[in-house]
C-alpha cells in the first residue's frame, strides 16, 4: 500500500496561530509535534516512509520537508500543486504521477486530522486495504457523537456480500442544518464523512474516466510535465506546460466529482477516535483539560475560569471569570471570542484579508530553508528581526533598492560577504549593509548563528530584494 497525504489549507480556522503561509497541519496544535508529523507517524508501522507521498503547494513544500526530514522523508515524495483545485484534481495528479503503481492500493488521507488511537486506525486501514483489493472505492465512516453541522454525512447501505464488515454506500449528504443533523442522528445509519479513502489506483482512475473525464483526459499531460526540481528543494513539480494544464482543470472535490456517482463505493465504519480539529473549540476533543475544563498554555494564570481555551506564545496572560471563551495570543495578533462563535474566526480573517493585513499571511516567526526569522518590531521606516541561521546554511546573495541593514551577532560566528569582500563576525560584533550593497550571510560553523537585524529605509518590505545566487532555487 502507498499513502497520499493531502496537505493544502488556507490557515483561516486556527488564526492567529495559523496563517496562509503556515496552515494548521504545520502547527503543533494537539501536542508537541505538528499534525502532519503525527499523520506520517501513524502510517509508519504499516507503510514505509518511501511509500508515503505529500500533495501540497509551493509555499508549504520547504517547511513540510523540514518537518518530515527526521523520518527519512525524501523531497521527491512531495508533489507540488501550482494552484489549488480541490481534492479531485489533487488526487488525480497524484494518481497520474504514481500510475506505474496502478495495481497497488492507495490510501488518501488529510494531513491535518487528529486520531488518538493509532493502533485501531492501522487495523481499520488494513481492513480497508483488503476491501479495496476487491475493486471497491472505500471511504471511512466516522460514527457521529453529536448532530454536527460542519461535516458531510454518509448513509450506510446494505452489507457487502463480498466482504464481511463493509457496507455499500446509500448516499452522501451535504453539510446539514441543525434540524436535519438531529434527524439523521436519531434515525441512525449515518456517519460523518472524514475525507479518508482507500482504493486501487487502477480502479480510481477507471472511475475518474467515467465520472470526471475533464480531469482524467489531462492526466497523461500532467505526468509528462512532472519533473524533479533541480534549482532548489528536489520536489516533484510541474513545468510551465504542466502548470498551464493544472490551472485549466475545474475546482471540484473528489466526493462530488466521483464518489457520489460511483457504483463501486464501500463504507468501512471507523473504530478509532477522530477529529478534523476544525476550530479552536475542537481542542476540547483532543487535549487534556484541567479540573475546570480549561485548556491552558503554561504562561496563563486563570482564576475562576471554566471550559475555556486560553493559549499564548510568549507574554503572560491573566484571565479571571471567563466561561466558554477562546483567547489566543501571538506576537502580532490576539483573538478573543466565545466558543459558540469559533467558526466566525474565518470571517475575521476575511475582513483582515480585505485590508491586506500581513497578520493573515505571515506569522511573527517565519521558517526558512536556511533557518528562521522573528519579527520583533515594525514601524513605518524601520523594522527589527531576530535571525537564526542553521549550521552549514547560507542566505541568498542579494541586494536591496530601498533599505540598508545593520547586523549585530548575538551568538555564533557569521560569514559575511559584502560587495566582493568576505569576513567573519563574532558575538558582539556588527556590520552595516548599505542600500544596493550586494551581500550574503552564512553560517559555516557547527553552532547556531543568532543575530539581530535592523532595517532602515524608504520602503521596508520583504519584496525589496534582488537575488543573484541562492542555494534553494529562489532566484
Amino acid at each position: 500500500m502507498i499513502a497520499v497525504i493531502l496537505a493544502g489549507g488556507s490557515g483561516t480556522r486556527f488564526w492567529p496561530r495559523s496563517r496562509s503561509e503556515v496552515p494548521k497541519q504545520l502547527l503543533p496544535i494537539a501536542g508537541d509535534r505538528t499534525l502532519i508529523q503525527k499523520t506520517v507517524e501513524r502510517l509508519l508501522p504499516l507503510i514505509p516512509v518511501d511509500r508515503i507521498f505529500i500533495v501540497t503547494n509551493q509555499n508549504h513544500a520547504v517547511e513540510t520537508n523540514r518537518q518530515l526530514a527526521g523520518y527519512g522523508f525524501m523531497p521527491a515524495n512531495i508533489l507540488v500543486e501550482p494552484v489549488g483545485r480541490n481534492t479531485g484534481p489533487a488526487i488525480g495528479f497524484a494518481a497520474a504521477v504514481l500510475s506505474s503503481r496502478e495495481d497497488e492500493v492507495m490510501a488518501v488521507l488529510p494531513a491535518d486530522h487528529f486520531i488518538s488511537d493509532p493502533d485501531r486506525f492501522l487495523k481499520d486501514l488494513e481492513f480497508a486495504e483488503s476491501v479495496a483489493g476487491k475493486g471497491y472505492l472505500v471511504t471511512f465512516g466516522i460514527p457521529p457523537t453529536h448532530p454536527e453541522t460542519g461535516y458531510g454525512y454518509i448513509r450506510q447501505g446494505p452489507a457487502l456480500e463480498a466482504v464481511s464488515g463493509a457496507f455499500a454506500v446509500d448516499r452522501f449528504v451535504e453539510k446539514p442544518d441543525r434540524p436535519n443533523a438531529e434527524k439523521m442522528i436519531a434515525e441512525g445509519g449515518y456517519y460523518w464523512n472524514g475525507g479518508m479513502f482507500v482504493w486501487k489506483t487502477s480502479v480510481f482512475l477507471e472511475e475518474m474516466r467515467s465520472h470526471l473525464p475533464e480531469v482524467h483526459s489531462r492526466l497523461d499531460d500532467l505526468k509528462k510535465h512532472c519533473v524533479i526540481n533541480d534549482t532548489g528543494l528536489a520536489t516533484r513539480q510541474l513545468d510551465a506546460g504542466g502548470k498551464a494544464v493544472f490551472e485549466s482543470l475545474p475546482g471540484i472535490s473528489v466526493d462530488y466529482g466521483i464518489l457520489e456517482k460511483s457504483s463501486r463505493m464501500a463504507l468501512v465504519p471507523a473504530s478509532f477516535h477522530w477529529s478534523d480539529v476544525g476550530s479552536w473549540s475542537a481542542l476540547d476533543d483532543v487535549l487534556e483539560k484541567d479540573r475546570e475544563g480549561n485548556i491552558l498554555s503554561p504562561n496563563v494564570v486563570a482564576l475562576g475560569c471554566s471550559n475555556s481555551v486560553i493559549q499564548g506564545e510568549t507574554r503572560v496572560i491573566g484571565a479571571a471569570g471567563l466561561k466558554d471563551m477562546i483567547v489566543v495570543d501571538t506576537r502580532d495578533a490576539l483573538l478573543v471570542c466565545s466558543k459558540e462563535q469559533a467558526q466566525e474566526v474565518k470571517k475575521i480573517v476575511g475582513v483582515l484579508e480585505k485590508e491586506n493585513r500581513e497578520e493573515v499571511t505571515t506569522p511573527a516567526t517565519v521558517m526558512k530553508p536556511w533557518g528562521s526569522y522573528t519579527l520583533l518590531e515594525k514601524r513605518e521606516n524601520y523594522l527589527v528581526k531576530r535571525l537564526e541561521v542553521l549550521p552549514g546554511k547560507q542566505l541568498s546573495l542579494q541586494s536591496h533598492d530601498y533599505r540598508c541593514e545593520f547586523w549585530t551577532v548575538v551568538s555564533g560566528v557569521a560569514d559575511v560577504e559584502l560587495d566582493g569582500e568576505s569576513f567573519k563576525l563574532d558575538a558582539g560584533e556588527f556590520k552595516f549593509i548599505p542600500v544596493k550593497g550586494k551581500h550574503r550571510l552564512g553560517n559555516s560553523a557547527e553552532a547556531l548563528l543568532v543575530l539581530i537585524e535592523v532595517q532602515f529605509g524608504e520602503k521596508v518590505i520583504e519584496q525589496d530584494i534582488t537575488r543573484y545566487q541562492d542555494d534553494f532555487g529562489r532566484c
